[in-house]
């Protein structure tokens, strides 16, 4: 309760700050767009820097670009910076709003490509498109990339106890979201509740969300939306560069150590690379009450890029390797049926558990390589080619407690390789009108490892994807438009033994066509209204076609249903956003429409009982489903260095075959954030700030009683506190920073994990985070 007073009374004197405060001239904002001065196209993730001050962007999918919270009567300087382009410096007087058109000149590479700025992975679409923030990213840094993602309005995580965790956009999750790591679909077994994507977020510096089914430009799978991590472009500056990053969190006894160099070769002009690594290392995580047994982490990666820059192409190559090695909550894996149920009655472990870096049964163990080769070719005229091959090979392992002292030997054993070939062509800009064609190509084989002495739950498989494209914008000063389709076909061919030794399986082919329509239009320097309706697909995964046995990592037993069919997804975003002087808000309004929507259904009273303990049994089902929801952003300058920011999600989802409430759908959340900005300001100090936020789960009451194995637990509200500073040593930076999660240690249950029934959520975490850049 001291905390709790000493964190009103901070809010209260911050309060009282703004109110005796003079008023504030810093509530100007300065936009625009970013053009190529040749074909007048707009340019994305171009790098934006104002002074004074501190703040830096990238320009969206369609070139546009804000800086706000400026003073009046004060001259800043604007730096625009992109690869292949001359740098542009512009001086603006600001005393009111101002809008301006950059126009960037080509240098002596020669890159015309609007949508690949530096060859990365970017983003033009009418769906709105959301970017995690610098400062936010650092602030969970350490953590997964769910965590980094559910900063934003609209995300939150499906988690399996305190350790794993996967983002949920808009309510979907898993296959409904297709993830780019570096221009690569991240293919892994994602169809797991508890596997997480296999990728280390400090490879990249761009987080974006692209909200709406993406069906026509992503292809299969992107139902509920877009996640793509991006690195930085690699450096034309032959001198050696880089950065080392390094954490500790208190819960868990956690620390983690990145590192990264990258350069340009003098000696072969065009030529850079990089490497970079990463190692953590932590032990059994503790609620507010006690330690949750066997929940260590360990995890390694590397990766490696080169690119070669000739005339009007670039070839780029990378590689990374991703490992962990992760224990799960040995409580919940149970003896009986009446001892399970005293556990979800009781709601937390019986057992008291030590701290300990030993990671023992169950636990998981994954390895995924990613290999990448790409082609990029402008044409003097202003369009572009691109050919991509990918090739990720993904070993999933997962261990129990066995008898016979065989721990050692894995339960589950499964190696999945893909690989993926992609080609597109952008024509020039013809009359304001731009056309974009395209194929991708993905074949995948999934074999289970022999030699488990169990039976695998999903069978061994090939797949065959191949899709076509079209996408046609027009491109105007105030307005864009933009129309596609696609074609998809899909081989899948499975085959499997059963525990009776049973032969399962068979051939399935799958095909769809996908549509795509929307707009952005600004109707006023302060308006823009992005509206898209798409049709997306998605062909039922092995597992929900076929599991019939223990899923040992989720603790679950999984039943699916071979008869399954595709679903279908209709999703209608509108996506209104204001900004002028101190005020910015963000809405995104959707509806969807799932056709034969799959989904796991708890089976109440059901257990399944085997020699490695007592299961709740879900079972996959298919129905019709509708989501509705609201997304919301606002942010609020109540003087010149404290801002109030509110993130809000709203979302009902509903069974409308049987009219009944879907399970596992995320309750409606708030989060506020008040962060204030230290005038520290000097040739060692900069940007120093304190950061106060609160979140706001509300109860999920819109739940069918009697069919889940414990009602959803009560609402709860997390507070939390951020510091930052940057120091200047020498002529590098190091970033400084410190966060507190769940500050006031309280004790609490989150519906979207799916340990629930068994311990609650994490306890008070502090972290200490130094960032060397050279």
């Amino acid at each position: 309760m001291q905390l709790k007073t000493l964190f009103t009374f901070i809010i209260v004197g911050l309060s009282l700050t703004a109110g005796y405060a003079q008023t504030s001239t810093c509530t100007f904002t300065i936009r625009g767009r970013v053009v190529d001065s040749d074909t007048q196209l707009p340019l994305s993730g171009v790098t934006l820097k104002i002074s004074p001050g501190t703040q830096q962007l990238r320009s969206d999918g369609h070139g546009y670009f804000r800086f706000s919270q400026l003073c009046g009567d004060v001259y800043y300087t604007i730096t625009a910076t992109s690869v292949g382009f001359d740098s542009l410096v512009t001086e603006v007087p600001v005393e009111k709003d101002e809008t301006l058109t950059l126009k960037l000149h080509h240098g002596h590479i020669l890159l015309h490509d609007v949508n690949v700025v530096g060859h990365q992975q970017t983003v033009s679409t009418a769906n709105p498109v959301r970017t995690v923030a610098r400062e936010q990213v650092a602030q969970v840094q350490g953590k997964t990339l769910a965590d980094i993602f559910s900063t934003l309005p609209g995300v939150s995580m499906l988690q399996t106890g305190t350790t794993i965790a996967k983002p949920v956009i808009n309510g979907m999750h898993s296959n409904r979201i297709v993830i780019l790591n570096n221009g690569i679909r991240q293919e892994g077994q994602q169809w797991g509740s508890e596997h997480a994507p296999e990728i280390d977020p400090f490879v990249a510096k761009d987080f974006k969300l692209v909200k709406g089914a993406e069906g026509v430009r992503y292809g299969a799978d992107a139902i509920g939306g877009v996640i793509i991590t991006a690195p930085a472009p690699l450096p034309i500056d032959p001198h050696l560069s880089g950065e080392l990053n390094t954490i500790y969190q208190t819960n868990g006894r956690g620390g983690v150590l990145s590192g990264m160099l990258q350069s340009g070769v003098k000696a072969i002009p065009g030529f850079a690379w990089r490497v970079q690594g990463t190692a953590k290392r932590s032990g059994n995580v503790r609620t507010a009450d006690y330690y949750v047994g066997n929940t260590g982490l360990a995890e390694y990666n590397a990766s490696g890029a080169l690119r070669y820059t000739h005339t009007q192409s670039v070839f780029e190559a990378y590689y990374s390797r991703f490992y962990t090695s992760l224990g799960i909550f040995t409580g919940a894996h149970v003896g009986t049926v009446d001892d399970i149920q005293a556990r979800v009655e009781a709601g937390r472990p019986f057992e008291t558990y030590p701290f300990t870096y030993d990671i023992g049964a169950p636990r998981q163990r994954v390895i995924h390589d990613l290999g990448k080769l790409k082609w990029h070719r402008d044409d003097v005229r202003g369009g572009s080619s691109d050919i991509q091959y990918g090739i990720q090979r993904n070993h999933r392992q997962e261990y129990d407690i066995r008898r016979g002292g065989r721990d050692a030997l894995p339960m589950l054993d499964m190696v999945l390789t893909t690989q993926t070939l992609d080609a597109n062509y952008q024509t020039p800009l013809y009359a304001n009108w731009r056309t974009q064609v395209g194929t991708n190509l993905t074949l995948q084989v999934n074999n289970n490892v022999p030699g488990t002495l169990n039976t695998p739950l999903i069978p061994n498989y090939d797949s065959f994807t191949g899709g076509l494209f079209a996408i046609q914008r027009l491109i105007r000063e105030r307005h864009e438009w933009e129309l596609g389709i696609r074609y998809d076909f899909k081989n899948f061919d499975a085959a499997g033994f059963d525990k009776y030794q049973h032969l399962y399986g068979g051939r399935r082919d799958f095909h769809n066509v996908s549509g795509s329509f929307g707009g952005v239009w600004h109707p006023a320097a302060e308006w823009q209204l992005r509206s898209n309706i798409g049709l997306a697909w998605r062909a039922p995964n092995a597992n929900e076609l076929y599991s019939n046995g223990l899923h040992h990592g989720a603790a679950l037993y999984e039943i699916g249903d071979a008869e399954l069919s595709s679903e279908h997804g209709y999703k209608w975003v509108v996506s209104p956003s204001y900004a002028r002087g101190a005020v910015t808000v963000d809405f995104d309004l959707y509806a969807q429409y799932i056709q034969d929507y799959i989904y796991a259904q708890p089976s109440p009273g059901e257990f399944l009982q085997t020699i490695r303990g007592t299961f709740p049994v879900f079972r996959y089902k298919q129905t019709h489903a509708t989501f509705l929801g609201a997304d919301f952003s606002f942010q609020y300058t109540l003087l010149d260095r404290v801002n109030y920011t509110l993130n809000a999600s709203i979302i009902r989802a509903r069974d409308i075959t049987n009219d009944v409430y879907l399970p596992y759908i995320p309750s409606d959340r708030f989060d506020h954030r008040l962060r204030w900005q230290l005038p520290l300001n000097s040739k060692v100090t900069s940007n120093t700030y304190v950061t106060f936020a609160h979140q706001w789960v509300l109860k999920q009451n819109r739940y069918e009683p009697g069919t889940d194995y414990a009602p959803p637990p009560p609402a709860y509200h997390i507070f939390s506190a951020y510091a930052g500073s940057q120091l200047a040593l020498g002529n590098h930076p190091l970033e400084v920073g410190m966060s507190i999660n769940n500050l006031f240690n309280e004790l609490y249950k989150e519906y979207m994990n799916r340990f629930r029934y068994y311990s609650h959520g994490l306890g008070r975490e502090i972290s200490i985070r130094l960032s060397y850049s050279f």
